[in-house]
């Protein structure tokens, strides 16, 4: 409990010294190398690793002595001599028949520890023969009494005597009972015998034998049985990889001419009954390696001057450290994507690196630590990330939770009911999130389609990154690229920083400019900078306003300042003069007229001014439905008087079936539509001669109706017909009679057929009248 709770400390020391995330990989690192190293140095998955090495072995091949053969006591030489042991007089001609082969030196891995009574015969002639070859290498053993040792278990004498040399032959079986070594030398006190082939590499090839050293001599008897020059041996292959011979062929003397000339012979037993046969990494538990074989791939390793040296302790502990630490910085650079690929790849490279070093340097290095240590790695910091994630979306979660928005319809349950799983919870809070993020960017979105206003954003290199439905109208494009370029082309005060050809005010400033656009547009564009919370720059932000109605505001404004200044004044200083002027009693008369006359006009421009204003402010909700063909009928009565006193006629005339079959019905305002049709007929009336005709024809035209007034007047220039339905557009008369007016009777008229969805055009020539028609739109 003390060691958790002082462990937890310094991992939150080392937290607040370090930061969250590289504490945790320190952490993740000191346990997982430690591990690592601590299983290379002290062996703790040995039992992988001689499995490990097992594979390795299995897979590479080495070249066999060719100067060694095995004469092997194989079941087809027990059916054909009998039952084990066989007399020692067949061994006896055995070595004979090598010797006659031509066999330079023969090691019998046949155990000839005692001499037999009955066959003093067979021992002598053994003896002899051996004697007579003279290079005959004989076995030493570990002699046991029941359960102790009993020292050691030397040939009997006489065989002892005609030997050339002796070597003992114990295999070193690992805790897992594979033979993977031997060693060099072994003894009963102290290590003098040596190894069954290197006693015969000393007779065959003294240098050779030399590289493998000796003991260090030392004249003391130490108890027990003593072992020095441990031999890692380097298998050449499976079981059979040298060259086999029946012991019975030889005995038969059916060999090649020459086969065994110059050769060592290793004569043993490899028949299954025999019992000397043990697991090495190349045989596996089907295909057990006879004694013998192991003592041919030891003469092979130790004539080649090759073996297998496992590395230090000390190595192999820095291997596994360095490994798994190089393992876990890469997963610290690597994304969560990644981080399994990254592990798997390293436990391949440091299999790949072990095999190596045993294929190609006959060097051992054990991975199993290693490969612990990355393969713990990676779920201890899956873990740990996915703890550290967890706990911060914990937190945003329960923030968010927090978070009171304008589309929440109700608090998220902590789980749903019946559920033991917390990570249901937290689905349904980050379902809930997701879902008011959804509404809120919805609610932005549409927001800014539908600020009356346009909206661009840039980017702090001068992209537009967002720009709202209202800006693509007034900038008359939807491309990104294409309002960029048109922002860039404003007319930008100088003195600020740009990007991108856009500018990028400091915090807290911003500017504000005019611009006229081609279609006759006006544009004010205002600019303000964007930053986050430490200041650092995100981009600026742009509102479009159309001012071109504020502008025609403003003219407006101007106009009709002129003309209360000039042509409402002018008649009222008329009156005011004549006033002061105090007439005779005789002029009264002509007085009383004048000033009358002046105050109609008056009165009649006032009119004019009240009814235009009227139509401006006209809105559609106030609409009636309204009969043309009686309003017409209606204008025409109103002027009667006004045309009779020119001796003119109002004709009107309908289209044909209007009056009997088909109600022209059109939705507005039937005292505006009744003084627009009123004006074009005074219009008429005004600019035709005396004893003229006015035409009004009502006549139906795709979607609505169309009023037409013909004068016969004097007509228009084409450069006038421009300037007839602008405010005071008053075009002076050229040809006819001059008409009084301030220019705004047709104004009034393009103002009433705007309002009501229609429009107002003329046709005319100069010296045959004109022709205004006012289109209409039906009532649906």
């Amino acid at each position: 409990m003390d060691v958790a709770a002082a462990a937890a400390r310094a991992l939150n020391g080392l937290r607040r010294l370090v930061g969250q995330p590289l504490a945790e990989w320190l952490a993740v690192t000191v346990v997982c190398a430690g591990l690592a190293g601590g299983a290379a140095w002290n062996g703790w998955l040995w039992r992988v690793d001689s499995l490990l090495y097992d594979a390795a072995m299995a897979t590479q091949r080495l070249p066999a002595d060719p100067a060694v053969a095995i004469v092997a006591i194989d079941d087809h030489s027990l059916a054909e001599i009998g039952r084990w042991p066989w007399p020692r007089a067949v061994h006896a001609a055995l070595i004979e028949q090598l010797a006659q082969a031509g066999a330079d030196v023969v090691a019998l891995d046949i155990i000839l520890a005692e001499s037999d009574p009955e066959e003093r015969a067979g021992d002598a002639a053994l003896a002899r023969a051996m004697a007579a070859h003279g290079r005959v290498v004989l076995p030493v053993t570990h002699g046991t009494r029941a359960a102790a040792s009993a020292g050691e278990a030397l040939p009997a004498a006489p065989f002892a005597e005609a030997a050339a040399a002796l070597g003992h032959i114990h295999i070193e079986l690992d805790p897992d009972g594979i033979a993977r070594s031997a060693y060099l030398w072994e003894g009963m006190g102290s290590a003098r015998h040596p190894q069954l082939a290197l006693a015969a590499l000393q007779l065959y090839d003294p240098a050779a034998a030399a590289r493998a050293g000796r003991p260090p001599a030392d004249d003391r008897a130490l108890p027990g049985w003593r072992r020095d020059g441990w031999f890692h041996i380097p298998f050449i292959g499976p079981p059979g990889s040298f060259r086999y011979l029946s012991y019975a062929d030889v005995l038969r003397g059916e060999l090649p001419s020459g086969a065994l000339a110059g050769a060592v012979v290793l004569v043993g037993a490899s028949a299954v009954g025999m019992g000397d046969i043990v697991p090495t990494p190349t045989s596996g538990h089907a295909r057990p390696m006879p004694g013998v074989e192991v003592h041919a791939n030891v003469f092979n390793a130790l004539r080649q001057g090759i073996a297998v040296v496992p590395v230090g302790r000390l190595a192999g502990a820095a291997f596994a450290v360095l490994a798994v630490a190089g393992l876990l910085l890469a997963m610290l650079r690597a994304g969560p994507r990644f981080t399994l690929v990254v592990a798997f790849a390293v436990s391949a490279a440091v299999l790949a690196g072990s095999w190596a070093l045993l294929a190609l340097g006959q060097l051992w290095l054990p991975p199993a630590g290693a490969l612990a240590g990355c393969l713990l790695a990676y779920p201890l910091w899956s873990w740990r990330r996915l703890e550290a994630a967890q706990r911060y979306l914990d937190t945003e979660l329960a923030a968010l939770r927090g978070l009171a928005g304008p589309f929440d319809t109700g608090t998220v349950q902590a789980a749903p009911p019946g559920s033991i799983d917390p990570f249901r919870a937290r689905i349904a809070v980050v379902r809930d999130a997701a879902r008011r993020e959804r509404a809120l960017q919805r609610f932005v979105a549409d927001t800014l389609d539908a600020l009356p206003v346009g909206v661009l954003v840039a980017d702090p290199a001068g992209r537009i990154r967002l720009a709202n439905r209202r800006a693509a109208d007034l900038l008359g494009s939807g491309s990104a690229e294409a309002q960029g370029e048109m922002l860039a082309a404003m007319p930008w005060p100088a003195g600020q920083a740009f990007a991108g050809g856009l500018p990028m005010p400091a915090a807290g400033g911003g500017c504000v400019i005019e611009t006229d656009q081609a279609d006759g547009g006006a544009l004010m564009v205002s600019v303000g900078g964007l930053y986050d919370e430490q200041g650092g720059p995100l981009g600026a932000v742009f509102g479009l306003s159309d001012i071109a109605p504020i502008r025609a505001a403003q003219r407006s404004r101007e106009d009709l300042m002129y003309f209360l200044s000039h042509d409402l004044r002018a008649p009222l200083a008329s009156i005011l003069t004549l006033l002061d002027g105090h007439p005779a009693a005789g002029d009264m008369t002509a007085g009383k007229a004048r000033l009358e006359g002046y105050a109609r006009q008056a009165l009649g421009m006032a009119d004019k001014l009240l009814r235009l204003a009227r139509a401006e402010a006209l809105q559609a909700d106030s609409f009636s439905e309204v009969a043309l063909e009686m309003l017409l009928m209606d204008a025409a009565d109103e002027v009667w008087a006004l045309a009779r006193g020119r001796e003119q006629r109002v004709v009107t005339r309908f289209a044909p079936g209007i009056e009997e079959e088909e109600a022209c019905l059109v939705m507005g305002d039937r005292e505006l539509l009744f003084r627009a049709v009123v004006n074009l007929l005074t219009n008429a009336i005004k600019y035709s001669p005396r004893g003229a005709e006015i035409r009004l024809a009502l006549a139906a035209e795709a979607g609505g109706w169309a009023v037409a007034v013909q004068d016969s007047g004097c007509g228009i220039a084409p450069e006038n017909l421009s300037r007839l339905f602008r405010r005071f557009g008053r075009i002076g008369a050229q040809h006819g009679p001059a008409v009084e007016g301030v220019g705004l009777g047709l104004l009034m008229v393009s103002t009433v057929a705007e309002r009501h969805g229609g429009s107002v055009s003329v046709r005319s020539e100069e010296g045959a009248g004109s022709t205004f028609t006012l289109f209409l739109p039906a009532m649906r």
